[in-house]
């Protein structure tokens, strides 16, 4: 049987993590407000330049390709008809800190459900956060290439990352000729809950049968090409942006949860080990009494 001693050190020790646990809780609670307006602001931006760049989609498209001119950079960024099969990208989003519930595991077991579906492929990854960067690592698979890690980022996702991440994803997608980049987060659905997201990126899966948003007959100057070779960087900049920035919200909201549930189990562990300890300390008690009456009937014989 424990000591009272040891049990009052265990309740001792359960007390001061859950003081950690709530000031994670507030930290998080306080830093959640600025992540959801920031994300908000920037939903509306991100779908609008998507939506000029579909209205252009169908007169590029249309544009017949000169003999011994450049690629039209509608096959690689629509169609994409010249990309290599057998070498595709993938952006993985995670977390640089635990504490979060389920938050990066869900994200890693996709990932790596990602990488076996595609196990022939030569695969170029863009990493953000450091749980998802350690994790990679440690697969040593010769098809996988890290060409872009980010780390340290949240809670202060800036647009000057979204920049970074939309220019290395231009780069590769481009110069190593990838058929496909794929995306893989966790998108900010409600503070109780996340959403894991998987959608393709590059090429842009721009769908005109099912399209809401009314389309527009655009005049463009100096000339479509010219046009669309200033929108695409900006839109895929944008779009990371408010991807960084439905990741860092649905990162804290995870991490108040859990520190939550945490701080309630800890809370109940307490009452339990107080329930222990007043047990304990009545069978010292009764121990001493009989100890006491058994002396007294010893004398007395």
């Amino acid at each position: 049987m424990e000591s009272l001693r040891d049990i009052r050190q265990n309740i001792k020790a359960i007390e001061s993590t859950k003081q950690i646990m709530q000031t994670m809780k507030m930290i998080s609670n306080a830093r959640i407000r600025r992540a959801q307006e920031a994300m908000i602001a920037a939903r509306p931006f991100a779908q609008k330049m998507l939506e000029m760049v579909d209205d252009l989609r169908p007169d590029i498209l249309a544009i017949p390709q000169e003999e011994n001119a450049p690629e039209n950079m509608a096959s690689r960024f629509f169609a994409n008809l010249s990309g290599q099969k057998d070498k595709i990208g993938l952006v993985v989003i995670t977390g640089d800190k635990g504490l979060t519930g389920s938050f990066n595991a869900v994200v890693l077991r996709s990932t790596l459900q990602f990488i076996k579906q595609n196990e022939g492929k030569e695969i170029f990854i863009f990493t953000i956060g450091k749980k998802g960067r350690d994790f990679l690592n440690r697969l040593r698979m010769k098809n996988l290439h890290i060409v872009y890690e980010s780390v340290g980022i949240f809670p202060k996702v800036s647009y000057v990352h979204a920049e970074l991440l939309g220019e290395a994803l231009l780069k590769y997608f481009l110069e190593e000729n990838l058929s496909d980049i794929t995306l893989i987060y966790n998108d900010f659905k409600s503070l109780a809950s996340q959403n894991l997201v998987q959608e393709q990126i590059l090429p842009f899966a721009l769908n005109k049968e099912t399209k809401s948003f009314k389309e527009h007959d655009f005049e463009c100057e100096p000339g479509l090409f010219e046009i669309f070779e200033l929108l695409v960087p900006r839109l895929i900049k944008a779009n990371m942006y408010r991807v960084l920035l439905e990741s860092q919200a649905a990162n804290l909201a995870a991490t108040m949860n859990a520190m939550d549930s945490a701080s309630k189990n800890a809370g109940e562990l307490v009452t339990a080990l107080g329930v222990k300890l007043n047990k304990v300390r009545q069978a010292n008690i009764t121990n001493e009494i009989l100890d006491i009456v058994n002396g007294a009937e010893a004398l007395n014989s």
